[in-house]
């Protein structure tokens, strides 16, 4: 059976037990992957939620070369290192102390 909306009662619990399954261990893949290669990449909506700052705002610094570069897997699929977003914080941070301000 192609679909969900084609199944129901006992067929449709199985089809989504296996989704489920599925999925989880999609999320295992990854999250091994991650801890192999800690090459972490943040998405744009999880970057600007990094930096406290909108989506537009982070397309704005990385413009105006502020960012560290993404990498691109092709025109839709992109993110950041999260070792290099995590690297531009802390140099930001160090570059202006909230004691220095006052």
């Amino acid at each position: 059976m192609p679909a969900r909306k084609h199944r129901d009662g006992a067929d449709l619990a199985e089809w989504e037990a296996r989704k489920q399954r599925r999925v989880e261990q999609m999320d295992l893949a990854r999250e091994r992957a991650k801890r192999l290669s800690g090459h972490t990449l943040v998405r744009l909506i999880e970057a600007a939620a990094m930096l406290g700052i909108t989506p537009k705002t982070l397309r704005e610094l990385e413009a105006d070369g502020k960012l560290p570069p993404r990498v691109t897997f092709s025109p839709k699929v992109f993110g950041w290192r999260l070792a290099d977003m995590e690297a531009a914080v802390e140099a930001r941070m160090g570059a202006v102390r909230p004691d220095d301000a006052a």
